[in-house]
């Protein structure tokens, strides 16, 4: 249990060190949870893409300075 403990810990500080680096503890609730769903939406978008299309554009890269 004081492994759970440290951890929720752990997240709970580096979430207020988040808050506090991108300004948003200003923010009121609802403008702080419309900010983290578009960041976490971006986020997502470009691991989703980084995910389909790097492969393909790195066998692509190393074909032609292969050649």
């Amino acid at each position: 249990m004081a492994v759970v403990s440290r951890f929720v810990d752990k997240v709970k500080q580096l979430y207020l060190v988040y808050e506090l680096r991108t300004a948003i503890s200003m923010l009121e609730p609802w403008e702080k949870r419309l900010f983290n769903s578009i960041l976490l939406l971006l986020i997502a978008m470009s691991c989703y893409t980084t995910y389909i299309f790097l492969p393909r554009y790195t066998r692509s890269v190393i074909a032609y300075f292969s050649s």
